[in-house]
C-alpha cells in the first residue's frame, strides 16, 4: 500500500473510532439497527444490506459506537477501492488526493461514521467501476462475473445501484470496441451472477407484492408537483453545501473535460468516470425541479466528479495559475470544514435548529420508562413516525419493541410489517408524538383507546433554544382500527 495512503487511512480511521464514542446515533441509524434486530431477506423502504452489516458489528455488543463501527469500516473499504479506482486511470498522486478529497467532503465525511444504505452501495458502486475497467482492458470472464455480483451486492445495499447498472451499459454501449461484449458471453455471466445475488430481495418483493419497489417508484412519482423553484434551487444549493463552495468549481471542470475526452478522444478512462457519475445527476436535475431531492442520493456520482477534479487538477495545474491556486485552496476548504462540522455535531450547546435530531432522547428515554413502572400489563409503545419509534426503542433502558403509525392508522413503514394492530387490542400504550413530526389529531387516540390522560409535555432545549416538546399520552384498552373515522 501506497505509504501517504497507509498513514492518511490509519489517522483518519483511528479519529473516526475516537469520534464514534462520542456521537450520538442518528434516527435513521436507530431505524437501521431496528431492522437488524428483525432479520429479513428484505424491507418496506431498503434492501438489507446495512442492516446485516449493523448486526455483525453489534455482535460485539448493542451501542452507538457499534452501530458507527458499520461506517467506519466501509469507509475504509471504499477509500481503499477509490484509490485504486484513480490509480488504474490516472496515477498516484491523482489516487491518494482522490481519497483526501471525498473523505473531507461533508456528504462522504458524514457518511463516514452514519450507517446508511448508501455506505455499502457507494462502495459496490466503486468496485463495479474497477470491474469495467478490467473488462474494458481485456480481463476474462472473471471479471464479468465480478461485475454481476459487485454490481448485485450494491443493488441489496440501495436500489439508487441500478444508475451504476446503467452506467455500465452505457460504458460499453458507446465504444465501437466496447460494444462487441454485448455479442459474446461476458455480460449474460455478469447478468445471471447479478441475478443470483439480489434473487432474495426480489423474492421478499414477490412475497409482499413487490411494495418495496413500488414504494420507491409510485411514491417518489407521486410527490412530483409543477414546477417548484424552492425545490430546484434548494437541490443547487444541497449540492454546494455538501461539497463545498469552493472544490465545485474544479469538480465542473474536471467533469466537463472528461466529457469533452471521452466524445473527442474516445477516451476509456474518462468514459467510465462519466457514465458512471453524469447521468444519475442529469436524471435528478428534472426530478429537483418538481420534488425534493435529497442530499445524500447524488453522493455515488460525485465520486466520479471528485476523481476528474483531481485528475484535471494534476493535468492542467502546472500550466494554468487558477487551477493550481484553486486546487490548494479547495482542499484547505475541505480540510477546516471537515473539523468543522465533526465540531460543531459534538459541541452540547452548539444549537443546530430543529432538524438536530440526536438531542433529547436520553431526557425522553427516562420520562417513558419511569411511566412504565405506573402502566398496567400488558401495554405497548407507540412512537409517532420512524424516528421516535426507532430512537425510543434504542434508548429506552431495556430496548423494547416499540410500534409505529399503523396503530393509528397511518402509514408507518417498516413498522407496518413488525406489529399487527388486531393483535393488540386490549392493550394499554404510551403514545409519543414529537412536535417537529405534526401529528396535528391527538384527539384521534379517544377514537382508538377506551380512556386516554392528558398529555406530559417534556421540552427540550439545547443552547438555551428550544427544540421541540414531546407529548406523551397514557392511553388504556386498545379498541384497534375497526372504530377508525375519516382522518
Amino acid at each position: 500500500m501506497n505509504k501517504k495512503l497507509f498513514y492518511f487511512l490509519s489517522g483518519l480511521t483511528a479519529f473516526r473510532l475516537i469520534y464514534a464514542t462520542v456521537l450520538p446515533i442518528a434516527p435513521q441509524e436507530a431505524y437501521y439497527w431496528n431492522y437488524s434486530r428483525h432479520p429479513a431477506l428484505s424491507y418496506f423502504d431498503h434492501p438489507p444490506l446495512a442492516a446485516y452489516l449493523i448486526k455483525l458489528t453489534t455482535l460485539l455488543g448493542t451501542s452507538a459506537f457499534t452501530i458507527h463501527l458499520a461506517a467506519i469500516l466501509l469507509s475504509v473499504l471504499m477509500s481503499l477501492a477509490i484509490y485504486r479506482l484513480a490509480e488504474l486511470l490516472f496515477d498516484d498522486n491523482t489516487a491518494f488526493w482522490s481519497v483526501v478529497t471525498i473523505n473531507f467532503a461533508f456528504i462522504y465525511a458524514l457518511g463516514g461514521v452514519v450507517i446508511t444504505p448508501d455506505a455499502p452501495m457507494m462502495l459496490f458502486w466503486v468496485m463495479t467501476m474497477i470491474a469495467c475497467y478490467y473488462i474494458a482492458i481485456g480481463g476474462g470472464i472473471a471479471w464479468w462475473m465480478l461485475l454481476g455480483i459487485f454490481a448485485g451486492a450494491g443493488f441489496i445495499g440501495k436500489y439508487t445501484m441500478v444508475f451504476a447498472g446503467l452506467g455500465v451499459f452505457l460504458f460499453f454501449l458507446f465504444s465501437k470496441e466496447r460494444v462487441r461484449e454485448f455479442v459474446r458471453p461476458g455480460p449474460y455471466i455478469a447478468l445471471i451472477s447479478a441475478f443470483i445475488v439480489v434473487l432474495p430481495v426480489l423474492y421478499w418483493n414477490y412475497q409482499n407484492d413487490w411494495v418495496s419497489f413500488l414504494f420507491q417508484s409510485q411514491r417518489r412519482a407521486g410527490e412530483m408537483s409543477e414546477f417548484r423553484p424552492d425545490f430546484f434551487f434548494g437541490f443547487i444549493g444541497t449540492i454546494i453545501g455538501i461539497y463545498g463552495i469552493l472544490p465545485i468549481p474544479l469538480l465542473a471542470a474536471g467533469i466537463f473535460d472528461s466529457v469533452k475526452r471521452t466524445f473527442a478522444e474516445k477516451n476509456t478512462k474518462h468514459a467510465l468516470l462519466v457514465w458512471f457519475s453524469v447521468p444519475l445527476v442529469l436524471f435528478l436535475i428534472p426530478v429537483a425541479a418538481q420534488s425534493w431531492v435529497k442530499m445524500n442520493w447524488t453522493a455515488p456520482a460525485f465520486i466520479g466528479w471528485f476523481i476528474a477534479g483531481v485528475a484535471y487538477y494534476y493535468k492542467y495545474s502546472p500550466s494554468k495559475k487558477w487551477v493550481r491556486v484553486w486546487g490548494k485552496i479547495s482542499i484547505v476548504f475541505l480540510a477546516i470544514s471537515f473539523m468543522a462540522i465533526h465540531i460543531i455535531f459534538v459541541l452540547p450547546g452548539v444549537y443546530l435548529g430543529k432538524g438536530d435530531y440526536t438531542v433529547g432522547w436520553e431526557e425522553l428515554a427516562a420520562k417513558v420508562d419511569s411511566i412504565r413502572t405506573e402502566m398496567p400489563e400488558p401495554y405497548f409503545i407507540c412512537g409517532y413516525e420512524y424516528k421516535t419509534a426507532s430512537l425510543l426503542a434504542f434508548h429506552l433502558h431495556d430496548r423494547p419493541e416499540t410500534v409505529g403509525n399503523n396503530i393509528v392508522g397511518r402509514p408507518g413503514l417498516q413498522y407496518d410489517f413488525w406489529a399487527d394492530p388486531d393483535t393488540l387490542i386490549g392493550y394499554n400504550a404510551i403514545f409519543v408524538y414529537d412536535d417537529r413530526v405534526k401529528y396535528k389529531t391527538p384527539e384521534r387516540l379517544l377514537e382508538l383507546f377506551e380512556s386516554v390522560m392528558p398529555e406530559e409535555i417534556l421540552t427540550v432545549k439545547k443552547g438555551g433554544n428550544k427544540l421541540t416538546d414531546f407529548h406523551i399520552f397514557r392511553c388504556y384498552g386498545y379498541l384497534g382500527l375497526k372504530n377508525e373515522v375519516n382522518k
